[in-house]
């Protein structure tokens, strides 16, 4: 379970940016407890004595409660993403790929409730320098999601595709990006990618080069729409809706 620092930290998190009145009944401090017990919860070791747990975590909640959250599921998205990858640090868990987290409309679940469902999605390859470690899925796998098929792809200046699911993605060059370009002419944190409900937006995170989609520098979220070419600086990568 999460100890009070972990719990502090929700609450400090949550109370400034969610603190508005919402229409569910369903709180983020809610969501992001559920989240943590579901990590714990999840846990197995592995061969190599590893506390390993599943990459990708999906809210499940009523049409309703998600209504209520739609103005700002692109935040609340990011800011449960970095939440549960920063607990997996803080207790030493292992999660093959990052750590990612969805929200999917669930018609059997109740108004003011949430479930939490977990599989392990595909790892993207990282840079040939870097090797990977590849480890099997945790069983049993969840019921089909939103998770399941990608909702969009985007093809690297390498030629590699990347699928998109629900959640969360930092692009740059760091390694410990979650789409990583190795080009000089990208941030180390270039822009950020947001999918929800099936929707894609970019935003460019204060890099030096900035981020075009269509050759349009961007300024604030854009949709991105299938067809469309993004400009990481220099590095060109194209997007593909499923």
């Amino acid at each position: 379970m999460p100890d009070s620092t972990i719990e502090r930290k929700f609450e400090n998190l949550f109370d400034g940016l969610f603190s508005r009145a919402f229409t569910s009944k369903l709180k983020p401090l809610q969501i992001g407890r559920k989240l943590l017990q579901k990590v714990d919860a999840e846990r197995t070791s592995d061969a190599q004595g590893r506390r390993v747990v599943p990459n990708t975590y999906v809210v499940q909640m009523s049409a309703y409660d998600r209504e209520g959250f739609a103005d700002l599921e692109p935040s609340l998205l990011q800011e449960l993403t970095q939440a549960v990858r920063e607990y997996i640090r803080q207790e030493g868990y292992h999660a093959e790929g990052k750590v990612r987290v969805g929200l999917h409309t669930n018609p059997n679940v109740r108004k003011g409730r949430v479930e939490i469902t977990v599989q392990q999605t595909e790892v993207a390859p990282t840079p040939a320098s870097e090797p990977v470690e590849v480890a099997s899925s945790p069983e049993p796998k969840p019921a089909p999601s939103t998770f399941d098929l990608p909702p969009a792809v985007l093809t690297l200046p390498t030629g590699q595709r990347v699928s998109i699911y629900e959640g969360h993605y930092i692009v740059g060059r760091n390694l410990e990006c979650d789409i990583v370009i190795s080009d000089g002419n990208v941030s180390r944190q270039h822009a950020e990618l947001v999918c929800a409900a099936g929707d894609v937006v970019v935003r460019d995170r204060a890099s030096t080069n900035g981020t075009k989609v269509n050759g349009v520098t961007i300024h604030g979220d854009q949709l991105l729409l299938h067809g469309d070419v993004i400009n990481f600086g220099t590095a060109q990568v194209r997007f593909e809706k499923s």
